[in-house]
């Protein structure tokens, strides 16, 4: 099994990319948004989720582990196989897909092929409540949105070890509170004086 591939891309065609690995060329299935981050000649690291059947064995690399992590909620959802998965990835980033999902767009959704009304309200439901270990921006931002995205994880964290549930995390902090917070000790002792009231 791998977790992750690095190497220099070798071949770059819709939907999959073969890269080097010591003289080995894996191919490697993507989806259109890491696709459009790889660069043929360049060395690459792909984070790889192992698709193993007994027929089948099949490599799907990601440019990020949290777009990776968001590919292994989807493929567990019943009804969502690895392509469908993939081209839901494709359609749309992961920040947007969080945003169709918290706000229940089955409409949207509907427009990624294949992806009817019914499996899109199905994949509301079982992915809503799985979302929330994500970071809820992009990796590839940087400066504060990196900082944030980091910080509310680490809030996540905290909190969640000492007992509270994401339900009851979720009702004291927003995207606001989070960039108003310099450190992990701040956030945590404003958080706690919250729910003390």
């Amino acid at each position: 099994m791998f977790e992750y591939l690095d190497g220099k891309i070798t071949v770059k065609k819709m939907g999959y990319v073969a890269i080097d690995v010591h003289g080995i060329g894996y191919k490697v299935f993507v989806s259109l948004q890491t696709l459009d981050k790889i660069v043929l000649g360049e060395k690459t690291k792909l984070y790889i989720y192992n698709h193993v059947k007994e027929d089948q064995f099949k490599l799907i690399g990601f440019a990020e582990e949290r777009e990776r992590d968001f590919f292994e909620i989807l493929i567990n959802v019943n009804g969502i196989g690895m392509s469908l998965a993939l081209s839901i990835l494709s359609t749309f980033s992961i920040n947007d897909l969080k945003q169709i999902i918290a706000s229940e767009n089955t409409k949207l959704l509907t427009k990624v092929p294949k992806l009817g009304a019914k499996k899109s309200q199905k994949l509301i439901v079982d992915v809503k409540d799985k979302m929330k270990n994500l970071q809820l921006v992009d990796t590839f931002d940087s400066g504060s949105s990196t900082k944030n995205a980091q910080l509310e994880e680490d809030i996540y964290l905290a909190l969640g070890a000492l007992g509270y549930s994401k339900k009851e995390i979720d009702k004291f902090i927003t995207p606001t509170d989070i960039e108003k917070y310099d450190t992990i000790e701040t956030a945590i002792k404003d958080i706690l004086k919250k729910i003390s009231k």
